[in-house]
Parts: structure tokens; C-alpha cells; sequence
């Protein structure tokens, strides 16, 4: 009976050990994933906002306006960029859970539209009265052009998405339109003709002073308010 005894110890040992290596070469190929993406160094051609999408630490990342985005920003979607090509792990996760397409593809990194109409403001905006306003808030702004020979009140028109960044668009007294797209974080990552323009890079510089953005687009100056922004 010893005989066998041994065999049956040397084969559990064994079991035992197989266990083992599988588990750390589990932990050892994890840890290699995990490595390349914390290693991927975003371009300088794009413009990355936040620290992942669509949470942070995610390899993909919001993309603002910059030479590399410009044909792919539109005021109704949001930009986002995942490492590596279409068919990646972090890319299929985006394109398989939301409504999003690929777009594009620069520098490494592929290129993932996300529309922003496909959410609970859509839903609410698709069950109102037609006549009801598509924005979710109204009003004025100061407004000013032409270096200052054209000062006046605009109207505006508002779209705070459910991600919190937000389509503005002014209305200028000649029938004339301009649209602002803003960043969750309250930046400007993009400006547009009108809201149905394709957003465009642009000569746009901003600064903030007691919670009012100045912002300036050419010879355009508005002034925006942090509360228009933020419906608070």
C-alpha cells in the first residue's frame, strides 16, 4: 500500500503546483496589460481632457479641439480617443455599450464619436409638446464684435448634456448664429457657425474672472457666466 500512497501525494503535489503556475501566470499576463496601457504616452496633437473615459483610469480619454480633431467634432456628440486600433479591448467596450462609431483614426489612436442625444435629456426632449423649447435654458448674454464698434445683449440657447458639458448657441441681432461647445470641466473645446456647423479650430481665447467666462473668438468677444453653464 506504500507504494500507492506516495503516487496519490506525488499526483495532489502536482495538481497543487499546475494550480500555482496558472494562477501567477494569470497575475503575470494581467499585470503586462495593465502595464501597456499606463505606458501609452498621448500625442501632442491631441488636446485630453479628463483622466479617462468613461471612467477614470479607462485607457480612452475625452478629446478636445486641437489640428488632429477638428473634422471629427460635432456640437451634438462628444470626441474620444482609445489606444491602439479599432478592434481593442477598450475601444470594443465603448463601441459595443454606447452609441458611438469610430470615426476616425491619428497617431495611434483610434477615433470614437459618442452622440449625446441617446440619453435621458433625448428621452424627455422626444416625449415633450412640440412646441416646447429644445433647449434646457434660455436668456442673454453681453456680446460684442468688430472690435468693440458692435455692443450688445445676444440671445442664447442652451444644451447641458448628461456627460455636463454643454452646447451653447448665440444669436446675434443680424440673424447670424455662433456655437460654443464646453468641456465638463467648464473649458471650451470646440466653436461652430451654427449649431448644425461643423465645428471648426478657430483663433478662441478665454479667461475666467468672478465666475463670468470672457471668451473671444476672432473679433467676437462673449461673456458667459459660470451659472449659464451650470444651471446653477
Amino acid at each position: 500500500m506504500r507504494p500507492a500512497t506516495r503516487s496519490f501525494a506525488a499526483v495532489r503535489f502536482g495538481a497543487a503546483s499546475a494550480a500555482i503556475a496558472l494562477t501567477l501566470s494569470t497575475a503575470v499576463c494581467a499585470a503586462t496589460v495593465a502595464g501597456t496601457s499606463a505606458q501609452f504616452a498621448w500625442p501632442g496633437s491631441f488636446v485630453v481632457l479628463g483622466d479617462g473615459y468613461p471612467h477614470a483610469g479607462d485607457a480612452c480619454r475625452r478629446l478636445g479641439e486641437s489640428a488632429a480633431t477638428a473634422n471629427y467634432l460635432d456640437h451634438m456628440a462628444m470626441l474620444v480617443g482609445c489606444p491602439g486600433p479599432a478592434n481593442s479591448a477598450a475601444a470594443r467596450a465603448i463601441l459595443k455599450q454606447r452609441r458611438a462609431r469610430v470615426v476616425g483614426a491619428a497617431d495611434g489612436v483610434t477615433l470614437i464619436s459618442i452622440s449625446t442625444e441617446g440619453g435621458a435629456a433625448a428621452q424627455r426632449n422626444k416625449l415633450a409638446p412640440r412646441d416646447q423649447s429644445p433647449f434646457t435654458s434660455t436668456g442673454t448674454l453681453p456680446c460684442e464684435r468688430g472690435g468693440g464698434q458692435t455692443k450688445t445683449m445676444c440671445k442664447f440657447g442652451i444644451v447641458r448634456h448628461d456627460d455636463h458639458s454643454a452646447t451653447l448657441l448665440v444669436y446675434w441681432l443680424d440673424g447670424t448664429t455662433r456655437a460654443i461647445l464646453f468641456g465638463a470641466n467648464g473649458r471650451v473645446i470646440g466653436t461652430a457657425a451654427s449649431a448644425n456647423a461643423q465645428p471648426m479650430p478657430g483663433n478662441t481665447l478665454t479667461q475666467k474672472n468672478a465666475g463670468v467666462n470672457l471668451i473671444s473668438i476672432g473679433n467676437e468677444r462673449y461673456a458667459v457666466e459660470d451659472k449659464v453653464l451650470s444651471g446653477n
